[in-house]
């Protein structure tokens, strides 16, 4: 009898310990492909500037596709993960997330709609800065709980 007992113990031992593993090695797998998201839209921005500052209507052209590559299913592909940044308010983790979403939408849009249109890169820039300040303003809330 004690050998049987033992024998169930340790396996609902092991089936524990490979599910927390199990968990552990999903949510990594998720950081990291958040991390890539995010380097992608770092990438973006960055090929934004540098079409502004050296008047490359392709690399703002560039810029703009690699944020729209970036934010396409975007929290599909990370709403759980995120969701986890702020454990006490997972809803608000989401909603601010998707507010970001439509913000960097609309300004991707108009970068966009204004890359041909002008020789005044300033609206441009008025929406990079705005991108940027959604980047930032996420990172705030949320990264103060990002595992790193």
């Amino acid at each position: 009898m004690k050998k049987v007992l033992s024998i169930i113990i340790a396996s609902i031992i092991t089936l524990s310990t490979s599910s927390a593993a199990d968990i552990i090695d999903n949510d990594l797998a998720s950081t990291t492909r958040l991390k890539n998201t995010m380097r992608k839209f770092a990438t973006g921005l960055d090929q934004i500037q540098k079409g502004i500052i050296y008047n490359d209507r392709d690399k703002i052209e560039m810029g703009v596709r690699v944020l729209r590559q970036a934010r396409k299913n975007f929290l599909k592909k990370h709403g759980e993960i995120l969701k986890k940044q702020m454990p006490g308010d997972p809803k608000m983790a989401m909603h601010m997330a998707k507010k970001s979403a439509e913000r960097i939408k609309k300004f991707t849009k108009m970068m966009n709609g204004q890359v041909h249109n002008t020789h005044d890169f300033s609206k441009i820039a008025a929406a990079y800065t705005g991108i940027f300040n959604q980047c930032v303003g996420c990172h705030q809330k949320l990264r103060k709980n990002y595992v790193k």
